[in-house]
């Protein structure tokens, strides 16, 4: 017999449909008649729509970070989170959700924010932070880690992410799986470590 799922479940799920579905205008009255919770319950577990609205984008994220804490060489991490990001960017509810919310900016500038600085925000963050432990190891060569998670970042998708906010033909699984290895291999070519010989200044002959 299967455990009746947590109330704190239910209200997230509810929310990250309902937000999908109505964009930020969703009352948490909506979202505790989804989740089959009072309304005291949602506010008990999220004092207001923005605590809410923050958790459900964090979890959206949750396994991009993971995939930056796996251990594992920066070849394979960077592959592993491209892979990951590309599926996230792509996802239909991802883009449904972006596309509103752009088109809500005016009238809800904080969640337009918020969807920015906990989703690819937060996730630009922590790359860079990966990136910059690399950088110290000596698996990739030293320089601005910010730019170059931001970099890494805008290569793995190119322009697919206007087109699918336009509404524009995406490519097919196979051709952006394509894309995104090849993006991951220019990237670790672009900050591969320099060897200890070009490091030296050059020096004249007698």
């Amino acid at each position: 017999m299967s455990s009746p799922t947590p109330p704190r479940r239910r209200i997230l799920d509810a929310a990250s449909q309902l937000f999908l579905q109505d964009g930020y205008r969703v009352s948490m009255d909506a979202v505790a008649r989804r989740a089959d919770v009072s309304k005291q319950t949602v506010y008990a577990h999220f004092h207001n729509k923005d605590a809410l609205f923050r958790a459900a984008v964090e979890e959206m994220v949750t396994p991009l970070h993971a995939s930056l804490d796996n251990g594992d060489g920066i070849e394979s991490t960077l592959c592993d989170m491209a892979a990951l990001y590309s599926r996230h960017t792509s996802d239909p509810a991802t883009t449904a959700l972006g596309r509103m919310l752009i088109a809500e900016a005016p009238r809800f500038p904080r969640a337009a924010r918020q969807l920015y600085q906990c989703g690819s925000g937060a996730v630009l963050k922590r790359l860079s932070e990966r990136i910059a432990q690399s950088m110290r190891h000596g698996e990739l060569r030293r320089d601005d880690p910010e730019q170059a998670a931001e970099l890494f970042l805008s290569m793995l998708n190119g322009m697919a992410p206007l087109r699918s906010l336009l509404g524009l033909r995406q490519r097919g699984r196979k051709a952006q799986d394509s894309w995104t290895s090849h993006a991951v291999k220019v990237f670790l070519r672009a900050y591969q470590p320099r060897s200890p010989l070009t490091d030296q200044p050059s020096r004249k002959s007698p």
